[in-house]
């Protein structure tokens, strides 16, 4: 599971990391966005590739991603962004095992997480974090950094957009259906996915690499082949790995199921209201695999085209 890490960031909006905006340009070089046209739709609709991850480039969409959210009515994140169903996931991510963290996870890797906070940041521990869901830890943890900084993700970003512009918003998904499926790993899975994830941080930080700041590259340059060869590569890796049955539930549930049901979604949307304009802004990861909503989108009949000047 060398690349959990990037692979988080892409399917979910779990918290933002900055970026260094003076080696970057204004806004992405290319948008990771797609036209709905066919079925019985009136006006075409957006699939829009997001990064859950915020600063520099990402604080501003692509002029064509700005004139298709404009174009827009209607707004929807993977789950709703407001203040309400945020504050709401917070007591989800609290154990109730009777345990603490560090007892969940043993002495040797409470030691190592401790480790990696404190290379984040001096004062940082893991006592805060002793309530919290070993899953939680695990997908947090590469992001903590990010947290200090205050940057917004951009999905974040285009929801509080569009309700300060008096836009409908809504969402494919339940803050719930998404937490549940982090929560139908077992403890020990989620011990492993936490010791992977300190693992990568460990060697990536001796290395000097930075695999999220290869993901930011990619999705600025609004290169959606190259995600899709991180998903791949991640994939492979995942299920062809010491704990490769635990990697193909992992991809089974967060992104092969996630993308049928994000497409079921976005599909009774459309036949819904074909006379609206909606922009769907999920994932990238969501959009440029194969198979991904795209493809599920197709096979419902509606024609996907690639926008990305």
């Amino acid at each position: 599971m060398k690349h959990f890490i990037p692979t988080i960031a892409l399917l979910f909006a779990i918290a933002p990391i900055s970026v260094r905006a003076e080696e970057e340009p204004k806004h992405p070089v290319k948008p990771l966005l797609w036209k709905i046209e066919g079925g019985d739709l009136k006006k075409p609709s957006y699939l829009f590739g997001t990064i859950h991850l915020g600063g520099g480039a990402l604080n501003q969409l692509h002029p064509t991603a700005e004139k298709a959210y404009n174009e827009a009515s209607f707004i929807l994140t993977e789950i709703p962004m407001d203040m309400k169903t945020q504050m709401g996931m917070i007591p989800k991510l609290m154990r109730n095992d009777g345990k603490t963290l560090s007892v969940s996870i043993g002495p040797d890797l409470s030691k190592q997480l401790n480790e990696e906070l404190r290379a984040i940041n001096p004062a940082l521990n893991s006592t805060p974090f002793e309530p919290m869901l070993t899953w939680a830890i695990a997908a947090t943890l590469p992001m903590i950094k990010a947290q200090l900084s205050g940057a917004t993700a951009v999905d974040k970003m285009v929801w509080d957009r569009a309700v300060k512009d008096g836009k409908k918003t809504g969402a494919m998904e339940t803050a719930d259906f998404q937490m549940g499926l982090f929560n139908n790993f077992t403890e020990e899975e989620q011990v492993k996915i936490l010791s992977e994830t300190l693992r990568i941080m460990r060697t990536e930080r001796a290395d000097g690499k930075d695999s999220l700041k290869e993901l930011i590259d990619a999705y600025i340059q609004g290169n959606a082949e190259l995600i899709k060869r991180l998903m791949d590569k991640a994939t492979d890796e995942m299920i062809k790995g010491p704990e490769k049955e635990l990697g193909k539930k992992f991809f089974d549930k967060l992104l092969t199921k996630r993308d049928e049901t994000m497409a079921a979604s976005i599909a009774e949307q459309l036949k819904t209201s074909p006379e609206t304009v909606h922009f769907f802004a999920a994932g990238a990861a969501h959009f440029t695999g194969d198979p991904s909503i795209r493809s599920h989108l197709e096979k419902a009949g509606y024609k996907i085209t690639r926008i990305d000047k």
